[in-house]
């Protein structure tokens, strides 16, 4: 088990670090962007359940049936949250609010920042859509392997 909780926190920085260079450039020139907290829970999503899903037996979930239970639950919550946060992401960025709140920024390329930001949110959005749908099928083959082959 303590190789799987040195793998853990090897993730977890790495996730950081990835997480870090994604969000500079918002955080550099557009500190006021309503949607920071969510764009970080995307990126988040995205890299943990993608990792989850592809390195299942790897992960502290490898055998527990209760945790992989609470996970699908939790991926199912999370699609939802996911799916209305694109909408709202869309409604704000299509009434040009965007433009209204960089004219105080000291960018020079504000264009390309706004695209920057939404090619960001929707991939994570929607990557982060895909990978909690997978891991959730994902997991559920993990209980019925588990309880019928003995296999993660």
């Amino acid at each position: 088990m303590n190789n799987k909780v040195k793998l853990e926190l090897v993730w977890w920085v790495v996730t950081a670090v990835i997480l870090s260079t994604l969000m500079f450039p918002i955080w550099k020139d557009f500190s006021t962007f309503p949607f920071h907290n969510t764009l970080i829970v995307f990126i988040l999503c995205f890299i943990t359940f993608t990792r989850y899903g592809f390195l299942l037996k790897h992960t502290f979930l490898a055998k527990w049936e209760r945790g992989k239970i609470i996970f699908v639950l939790f991926t199912l919550a999370i699609v939802g949250l996911l799916a209305f946060q694109i909408q709202d992401f869309n409604v704000w960025y299509d009434n040009g609010d965007p433009d209204q709140l960089l004219r105080s920024s000291s960018s020079k390329n504000k264009g390309d920042l706004l695209t920057y930001i939404k090619s960001t949110f929707l991939f994570f959005a929607i990557g982060g859509m895909i990978s909690a749908i997978f891991l959730g099928g994902r997991l559920l083959v993990s209980i019925w392997r588990l309880r019928n082959r003995g296999k993660v």
